[in-house]
This record gives C-alpha cells, sequence and structure tokens, in this order.
C-alpha cells in the first residue's frame, strides 16, 4: 500500500516519536540513506521534530483544533 519510501519515513516518524524506547535506530537510518540524500533525511527529521513538539504543546494545555 505504502512506497518503500513512505514506509521509511513512517518508520522513522514513529521510532523518533517513541525515542525513550530506544529512538531512531542505526538500521532505519541506514535503510532511509540507501533511499534519501541527507538533505531530505535532515527535512524529515526537522519535519518530524516539529509534528512532535507542536503534540507536547496541545496535549498538556488541551488545544481543541478546528477542522476547517
Amino acid at each position: 500500500m505504502f512506497t518503500e519510501e513512505e514506509r521509511i519515513a513512517l518508520q522513522m516518524t514513529e521510532e523518533m516519536t517513541r525515542i525513550a524506547d530506544k529512538g531512531l535506530t542505526e538500521e532505519t537510518y541506514q535503510r532511509a540513506k540507501g533511499i534519501f540524500t541527507d538533505h531530505e533525511i535532515a527535512q524529515i527529521i526537522v519535519a518530524i521534530g516539529v509534528i512532535n513538539i507542536w503534540k507536547r504543546f496541545a496535549v498538556p494545555t488541551h488545544m481543541i483544533f478546528e477542522r476547517f
């Protein structure tokens, strides 16, 4: 259902979001390096980090997001 690129990006997201478990594993990182450029990997990591920080602000402050 997902492309290889999408599967790796989703795996990166899962591992980075669950950083207390073990974070982004070397295996996943190396798989990403086989598909993405260093610049693309950096962009993916930043996007994951931004989304996670939004969540970490939203949950404790009970923010409600309206759908447009």
